[in-house]
């Protein structure tokens, strides 16, 4: 019955605070930027998207404020005084918030398994008047194996791609160049056409050009080619696809910062809200005759925002290489919840 009584208010508080957020993010953005789109079906289109981002965005401050906001309400009711006074441990009254915050961070991350994921693509290229959010990439060049490839067009929607070459290294020279007019991916592998091969070979003591021509050849193995189009575009990837195109560029020998930020950004940096949100709750007073109430309330969402925006400045960090993403954005999450479990077991020794 407590637990109910507890789940059902922080639930209802979250709630209140989260669309409020997100409301006030997502109408903001279109006043600024959006009513100027052209008609009342991509308005629609691009507030849903945009509001999509901001749930993704701003969910870990609503964990938080939510409980600020019922515990500083059962303060000033006296109902912590009074649960406290009928034997009511501190972790019980912290098992409704942990079970809750819990439920909606594994929703969210689950939630970045799909399309909302790439919420915020599809609404910055409604916002350009870009109506296929997935466009053909030109000039692409990269490393595979032992080659470098160079693609003229990439076509994710049909997956397909014009005009590839790729040139094959030994000793760090080009030793063949092969040329395909055309390719298509099937299964997990590209499977080209139309192809010219050119390649180096000593006849006599001598080193002479020999030039072939194929039907088909099979290459560039997982090279999916909406990842592909992502990477190079600096496009939003779902969780799963990010882990692949990390798998991907690591065996290439390719920098998986970015990748790696990203996906600390939505899985790891979003635990911060529950760690803090343990180390408020326990070091909240339980009484209102202890507290001024404004004053702590006031500190509570001041230092929430100030770790939030810390946060957000290691990801940015993280993103652009200036640190390892796993010491700007996993340490100080790491370094907050063994604070946190600290204020967990220094809460057992009192009231």
């Amino acid at each position: 019955m407590l637990f109910r009584y507890i789940l059902f208010h922080y639930v209802k508080n979250m709630l209140i605070l989260l669309f409020t957020l997100t409301g006030l993010f997502t109408g903001l953005d279109f006043l600024i930027g959006g009513t100027s789109l052209p008609s009342f079906n991509i308005k629609v289109l691009y507030i849903f998207n945009r509001w999509q981002e901001s749930l993704n965005l701003l969910y870990p401050l609503a964990i938080i404020f939510g409980a600020i906001w019922t515990k500083i309400s059962f303060i000033k009711q006296n109902t912590l005084g009074a649960l406290y006074a009928l034997g009511v441990s501190r972790i019980e009254l912290f098992k409704p918030f942990l079970f809750a915050s819990l439920f909606t961070y594994f929703l969210f991350v689950g939630l970045n398994f799909t399309s909302f994921a790439t919420a915020s693509d599809v609404a910055n290229a409604l916002k350009k008047k870009q109506y296929h959010t997935v466009k053909n990439t030109e000039d692409l060049f990269f490393k595979y194996d032992d080659s470098f490839v160079y693609i003229k067009t990439l076509i994710p929607v049909e997956k397909k791609l014009e005009s590839l070459t790729l040139f094959r290294l030994k000793d760090y020279k080009v030793f063949e160049i092969i040329e395909a007019k055309e390719a298509e991916y099937i299964g997990s592998e590209w499977l080209a056409k139309g192809i010219k091969r050119q390649k180096i070979i000593s006849q006599d003591g001598k080193k002479r050009l020999k030039i072939d021509y194929l039907d088909t050849l099979v290459t560039l193995k997982d090279y999916n080619p909406k990842i592909l189009n992502s990477i190079y575009e600096n496009k939003k990837l779902t969780l799963y696809e990010s882990v692949i195109a990390k798998k991907l560029l690591s065996t290439q020998g390719v920098g998986t910062y970015k990748v790696r930020a990203d996906v600390y950004n939505r899985v790891v940096t979003p635990l911060f809200s529950i760690a803090l949100l343990m180390i408020l709750l326990f070091r909240f007073p339980f009484h209102a005759r202890y507290i001024n109430i404004v004053t702590v309330t006031t500190k509570a969402l001041a230092g929430t925002l100030f770790i939030w925006g810390i946060m957000f400045a290691a990801y940015r960090m993280g993103l652009n290489g200036v640190v390892s993403p796993e010491i700007a954005m996993i340490l100080p999450v790491l370094l907050l919840w063994i604070f946190a479990i600290y204020s967990l077991i220094e809460s057992k020794n009192r009231i």
